[in-house]
């Protein structure tokens, strides 16, 4: 489980989603504004199947930075504009393409089998990434996941709101750092220039660190 500095600097707000926001400054000159909430622990692991069927275990893949985050898998509003920017970022990564993986793990229990994971993927252009996995499995597996990443998930009858925002870990395994969307309502933190943007400069500095 991730320890209290999550908990202590998230904020909830509920517009489409329950987005998580951190009133921590930034520290790091290369970045102006929120750039997010620096993370120094063990990523808590997980085995789960992605949209070919393929068993992902996080550990696996020490050595690269995986960027985490976590989707309904028929939302319309958040979701996809968050799986944009991963497409931005996926082809802006130039020499790093290879060492940066790109994952989501399904909040979607209603929708949760591999078609509705490999619907989404190429509904939201996802699947132009040859490193990107949409991860699934039964409740009983995926329920501690989100504990585990303090993910709030809440169905209704219309849809589903839950926590955003996106996770990065580095080569050696360690959460360095999680990023509030900025698809939310004004005053709410957020990056002060594009998501894409922002991850493409976390990773350089994790990668170069």
């Amino acid at each position: 489980m991730l320890s209290s500095l999550i908990r202590g600097t998230i904020l909830i707000f509920i517009v489409f989603t329950i987005t998580a926001c951190s009133n921590t400054s930034e520290t790091n000159d290369v970045i102006e504004g929120y750039g997010g909430t620096a993370l120094d622990e063990v990523a808590p692991d997980f085995e789960l199947s992605d949209q070919s069927g393929q068993v992902i275990h996080l550990s696996e893949y020490q050595g690269k930075v995986v960027v985490l985050t976590f989707f309904d898998s028929r939302c319309e509003d958040v979701c996809p504009l968050t799986g944009y920017q991963f497409v931005q970022t996926y082809q802006a990564l130039g020499d790093y393409t290879d060492s940066v993986v790109l994952m989501a793990i399904n909040v979607n229990l209603e929708a949760n089998t591999l078609e509705d994971l490999s619907a989404a993927s190429q509904h939201w252009s996802l699947d132009e990434i040859p490193n990107w996995h949409f991860l699934t499995g039964q409740a009983e597996k995926l329920e501690p996941v989100w504990a585990a990443y303090h993910i709030d998930v809440v169905p209704s009858e219309e849809d589903i709101t839950h926590t955003p925002g996106v996770y990065m870990i580095d080569p050696q395994g360690q959460l360095r750092w999680y990023i509030s969307t900025p698809f939310v309502t004004p005053g709410t933190p957020a990056p002060s220039r594009p998501l894409h943007e922002l991850l493409l400069l976390r990773i350089e500095q994790i990668l170069n660190n």
